[in-house]
């Protein structure tokens, strides 16, 4: 293990400074709330159709987002408005509506681990719109993900299950865009993370517009479950979720985030397996093993 991919841990331990500690207790609350999110989206996704589901909850993220910025006094002017834009679209948008989608016919903990080739696609986008180098182990790091997808995905025994494992691959293919486009904002001056983020999520917005033919406002099963899975979704995950992922974006490695991060598919196939009786079998895990093993491959190139 390299020294920037442990950064995230030894300094940490080795330091008693309340700021030596923020990042590493920030990014430890973010790991919980990513991983639960998957069980607790596939829940609510139960009580209402795929499309209502997905506004809802981006409604209450831009909502919370520009409540903060409001409440807080900050500018509500837009900063960087066309990156915004890129952002908006890419995560806001893209990503939420692959992973919404693949959660509908797709266990909890499999979507979590194929969302999760995101380090993969960060390593082949890095190259084109950061310059950052391709290497012998981002390659072999590639390989040895293709495998373990092979294994997850068993295309020579397929049915009718493939659409939801391509939706949640295309999912990490586009919060990988959004991560690192968010990454090229952060190196261009000093940018506010709030400001940012509210008219990312605003943007996402609008194109679900065009959407709401097929939302099913009317026909929602109410429940204090369902609102509180919401509010877990909307808010916690999607609206504070993003804030401090940007935040340690901006002051820590990519390679330190993507390496510690791969504990959130760990944990996400534990929690649905425990809670979603999804429990993956010999061949799923292998490839969870192979996948995991390309991610800290990435993590350490």
């Amino acid at each position: 293990m390299n020294t920037s991919s442990a950064a995230l841990t030894l300094p940490f331990l080795r330091s008693r400074s309340p700021s030596r500690w923020l990042p590493l207790a920030l990014f430890t609350v973010l790991v919980l709330l990513w991983a639960y999110n998957y069980v607790v989206m596939k829940q609510t996704l139960q009580a209402t159709t795929p499309i209502t589901h997905l506004i809802l909850r981006t409604a209450l993220s831009s909502l919370t987002l520009f409540g903060v910025l409001l409440a807080r006094g900050r500018a509500i002017r837009p900063q960087r408005l066309g990156q915004a834009a890129q952002v908006g679209l890419s995560t806001t948008f893209l990503y939420s509506l692959s992973i919404t989608l693949a959660l509908v016919a797709g266990a909890a903990g499999r979507t979590s681990v194929l969302v999760f080739t995101m380090p993969f696609w960060v390593a082949l986008l890095s190259r084109g719109l950061l310059g950052e180098p391709f290497t012998l182990r981002a390659r072999q790091a590639l390989l040895a993900g293709f495998a373990g997808l092979m294994l997850i995905v068993a295309p020579w025994q397929l049915q009718g299950g493939l659409l939801p494992m391509l939706l949640a691959v295309l999912a990490g293919f586009f919060w990988a865009l959004g991560s690192v486009l968010s990454k090229r904002a952060t190196q261009g001056g000093q940018l506010d993370s709030l400001n940012f983020s509210a008219w990312q999520a605003l943007i996402g917005l609008l194109p679900m517009l065009a959407l709401w033919p097929w939302a099913d406002f009317a026909h929602i099963r109410w429940s204090t479950g369902f609102v509180l899975g919401m509010v877990y979704a909307g808010v916690l995950s999607s609206a504070v979720g993003w804030l401090a992922w940007l935040w340690l974006l901006k002051r820590l490695p990519a390679s330190t985030l993507s390496f510690n991060a791969l504990v959130i598919p760990v944990l996400a196939v534990m929690m649905a397996a425990s809670q979603l009786g999804e429990w993956p079998v010999w061949r799923e895990l292998a490839g969870m093993l192979l996948v995991g093993m390309g991610i800290v491959l990435i993590a350490r190139r």
